[in-house]
């Protein structure tokens, strides 16, 4: 399956909780960022991720669309070093509004496409689907957040793969021109007989102005199947 550049977004908490709703109907944004992870998985081999990424998408009053690539370079002990272009991932949802604004639901469906080499270790070869639903909830002064997905997992020639469950809950504050959310993540096991990931996520953006943001995001495992640190950072333009 090979080590992933697995961070939540943030985007959606800018956009829902951050910039008026009248100031981001119907635009379109563009995600330029750059990440790094690193962890044995509890394998006994340590691997080391890096990569640039890029999402196009758009976020409307009631739908929202992304699509989002990578360019890897995977460094594992004892191998060759490996790069090439990671998996392909679309995604479209739709946001519901409670009438007072405080709840928020956001159902969308992913499919990754297996565009990474997986004979570099850099992707599956196959591809996968999931679906996701993201509730963001006004809890007095901060926002709790949970996100529940399950993906369908497709297996290559000779491997049994688990489907994927997953389960994050946090909260999320928000500053004058900042905000910062921190959450723990539950994955489900892909192999039988391995450890369930579980890690801790914070996740600190700046708005310069309704178009441009600033973030960061920081990862730490919390058992050993989980990665031992990782980190991104990057742009987000709205246009």
């Amino acid at each position: 399956m090979g080590i992933s550049m697995n961070f939540p977004k943030i985007l959606i908490l800018i956009i829902l909780f951050f910039i008026p709703l009248s100031d981001v109907a119907a635009q379109n944004y563009l995600d330029l960022g750059v990440g790094y992870v690193s962890g044995d998985f509890n394998t006994g081999v340590n691997s080391n991720l890096s990569a640039v990424t890029a999402e196009l998408g758009y976020f409307g009053s009631e739908n929202f669309f992304s699509a989002a690539t990578s360019y890897l370079n995977l460094d594992t002990d004892g191998l060759d070093q490996q790069k090439g272009m990671g998996d392909t991932y679309l995604e479209a949802g739709y946001i519901y509004r409670s009438q007072n604004n405080n709840l928020r639901l956001l159902p969308s469906v992913t499919v990754k496409l297996p565009t990474a080499d997986e004979t570099k270790n850099l992707g599956s070869g196959e591809t996968d689907i999931g679906a996701f639903l993201d509730i963001y909830k006004k809890c007095g002064s901060i926002i709790c957040t949970v996100d529940l997905g399950y993906i369908f997992v497709g297996d290559p020639p000779g491997i049994d793969y688990n489907n994927i469950l997953k389960l994050s809950v946090g909260g999320f504050v928000k500053f004058q021109q900042a905000g910062v959310t921190t959450y723990i993540q539950y994955n489900s096991a892909i192999l039988d007989g391995r450890t369930d990931p579980i890690k801790l996520g914070i996740d600190w953006f700046y708005l310069f102005n309704l178009k441009t943001a600033l973030y960061i995001d920081g990862i730490a495992g919390l058992n050993d199947a989980a990665p031992d640190y990782g980190i991104r950072t990057g742009i987000i333009k709205w246009f």
